[in-house]
């Protein structure tokens, strides 16, 4: 009985605490709102009502889509091929199929349509956590994420056609060549993976240089040159600076639907519930619109590519993965195989690290000035083209060939908003925005992101539920291996080194000195704190793969073969993030656009009749050698 009362009291103690700490809390917005100089109170109110403008637009372009598609949309029940993913990958072999084919097909995409509003660069960050993203997050992490709500990472993912590169930095890497030819284990040479990149960059893409570098870019380009890095790494994997290269035109948004020729064969909307099969052949989708169960065969093959974490979670929901997940669920078992295990991101830290006694980049203002925008829509110039990031360097933290980190130059911070979003989008707690990152809101704030390459920790993604509405549980591990602790130090350490230089003190940048939240018992900048630091302020580039890995049906990871097929099952393979075993050396969009490109030359195009119902032409043999016969067809 004792027992029992004391428990009674102590649960009765905790939510008395908790209401406290809750109204202790809103009590210091409050009070750190009316604390802000005048001249912030008047930005915060005007991006605030931007942003609200900007939210209420998503919100009806988003309804209206839907509700064209739950009314105005027909399909037939059966098509040579069904896409699942209207992402980079989807949409790539989806353009492939319908200019070189007469296949049929329909795409399958669980979210809305793009408008011309969205493709402006500066928004894109406003995205994330609306209706246009799945709004993922982590679990909470042991070794990272320390001052995110709940120790929970936020992970964006695109919910739209596009996919995530309708939300990201529109940043273009091909990465290290060599590391694609291994994923395929020698199966194609290096000369047949640049052709692949080249063909991605002339007839899918549209890659232009940054329209808009604010006087930080050209300082780090000379910080750079300083510290003896060369400033010319062009498109291929490389030691050194650059401006970045974008996914834009005119300053505008490129995604690979643009070019894409198959929005008469898209589904919006639509939420795929199972694979369907017949013994070990996959025949179908079954998916969900407006709310109602419908079913599609598919004659050739049916191709995942719904990204790293939806692809392992629709598997898993059809029977294909882990035997004891399945089990969970009394899913019957399809196929044993290790889908959602190996999953690996570009861990990176350093928000609002750097600070500077002038204006040198972005501010808050300059995404709410009407010249701006004028000189947007009218020019296709201006900050409102900013992708975000101006430059990228790829370094060797140990002075080797080969670097480890990647480094994103940022022109904003996360103050640079006054807290209107970029607060919620990166799940930062109360704690260490009123203490350390509200601190810079008097200040001129940039962030460079010293990324890890080739992250040592791995996580997994699994199933929580039958229902496909539910999310997968994602736990990455973050910096569950020490030596990811130890190269992010490094970088940081590396970013001290930049902010040191000649050139970036000629522009007034200098170290955030605030001590962070939670590491005030270690001396600033020592290895300690560091360490500290970066468990604490952990963030993703929202880069996630490999759980659906490609491999040797004999590797531990391996989900498909280096055709992508599913090991084991006729019928199905997964194209997207999901296969890629190990991270390229740098931003992933690039990677999975030419994977996508090598499944159709592998799959369909080698297989298919050419299209005849309108002139086509291509060089024989065109990925092997530039000075092909010329063979056309009508």
């Amino acid at each position: 009985m004792t027992a029992k009362l004391s428990l009674s009291k102590r649960i009765q103690n905790k939510n008395i605490t908790s209401k406290y700490f809750f109204i202790n809390n809103q009590n210091s917005k409050i009070l750190n709102l009316f604390k802000m100089p005048s001249i912030h109170y008047i930005e915060f109110f005007i991006i605030s009502l931007g942003l609200h403008i900007f939210t209420l637009f998503t919100y009806m372009a988003y309804y209206s889509d839907l509700i064209n598609s739950n009314y105005f949309k027909d399909f037939q029940q059966e098509y040579d091929y069904i896409i699942v993913g209207a992402g980079t990958a989807g949409s790539v072999i989806a353009q492939q199929i319908a200019t070189e084919t007469n296949h049929s097909f329909i795409v399958l995409e669980a979210g809305g349509r793009s408008n011309s509003l969205f493709n402006m660069p500066v928004l894109g960050p406003f995205l994330h956590g609306s209706l246009y993203d799945w709004q993922f997050e982590t679990l909470p992490q042991r070794d990272a994420c320390l001052a995110m709500r709940d120790k929970k990472c936020k992970s964006p993912q695109g919910k739209i056609i596009g996919g995530s590169s309708a939300l990201n930095n529109m940043i273009y890497v091909r990465g290290n060549i060599s590391h694609y030819v291994n994923w395929f284990q020698q199966k194609y040479t290096k000369e047949y993976i640049k052709n692949k990149f080249k063909y991605l960059e002339e007839e899918i893409l549209h890659l232009e240089n940054v329209k808009y570098q604010s006087d930080l870019s050209d300082a780090i380009l000379d910080a750079a040159k300083e510290l003896g890095y060369h400033n010319n790494l062009g498109l291929d994997f490389n030691v050194g600076f650059s401006k970045a290269v974008v996914n834009q035109k005119n300053g505008k948004r490129w995604t690979s639907p643009e070019k894409s020729g198959f929005s008469t064969h898209i589904l919006t909307n639509v939420l795929v519930n199972k694979i369907m099969f017949d013994r070990n052949k996959a025949v179908g989708i079954s998916f969900l619109l407006s709310g109602k169960v419908n079913k599609i065969l598919a004659r050739k093959g049916i191709i995942l590519s719904a990204g790293a974490y939806n692809t392992p979670k629709i598997l898993q929901l059809s029977g294909i993965g882990p035997e004891q997940i399945l089990k969970q669920f009394d899913i019957p078992l399809v196929k044993n195989l290790p889908v959602g295990k190996n999953l690996q991101d570009h861990v990176t830290t350093g928000l609002d690290l750097v600070q500077f006694d002038k204006p040198v980049s972005i501010t808050a203002m300059d995404m709410v000035n009407p010249f701006h925008a004028f000189d947007y829509f009218f020019n296709g110039r201006g900050p409102l083209t900013s992708s975000g990031c101006e430059n990228i360097g790829f370094l060797s933290s140990m002075n080797q060939t080969t670097p480890d980190l990647q480094f994103m130059v940022l022109s904003a911070g996360l103050a640079s908003d006054r807290g209107t979003q970029l607060k919620k989008t990166v799940n930062i707690n109360e704690i260490t925005w009123n203490n350390y990152i509200s601190k810079g809101l008097d200040k001129y704030v940039a962030t460079i992101l010293p990324v890890i390459l080739h992250p040592k920790s791995k996580g997994e993604v699994y199933i929580q539920s039958t229902d496909p509405n539910i999310p997968p549980v994602i736990d990455p591990k973050y910096l569950y291996n020490k030596e990811d602790v130890n190269l992010l130090i490094r970088g940081l350490r590396l970013i001290k080194e930049f902010v040191e230089t000649k050139a970036m003190r000629n522009i007034g940048a200098y170290l955030n000195e605030n001590i962070f939240p939670g590491c005030e018992n270690y001396d600033f900048f020592s290895n300690s704190y560091l360490e500290c630091y970066v468990k604490h302020l952990t963030l993703t580039s929202f880069h996630p793969v490999g759980t659906c890995s490609m491999g040797l049906p004999t590797s531990e990871n391996a989900v498909v073969d280096n055709s992508f097929k599913v090991l084991g099952v006729d019928g199905l393979y997964v194209v997207d993030a999901s296969v890629l075993p190990t991270m390229p050396s740098g931003n992933i969009n690039a990677a999975v656009a030419m994977m996508a490109l090598v499944f159709f030359d592998t799959n369909i195009r080698l297989n298919s009749e050419i299209k005849t119902d309108i002139p086509f032409c291509f060089k024989k043999d065109r990925f092997y050698n530039d000075n092909s016969m010329l063979v056309c067809y009508k």
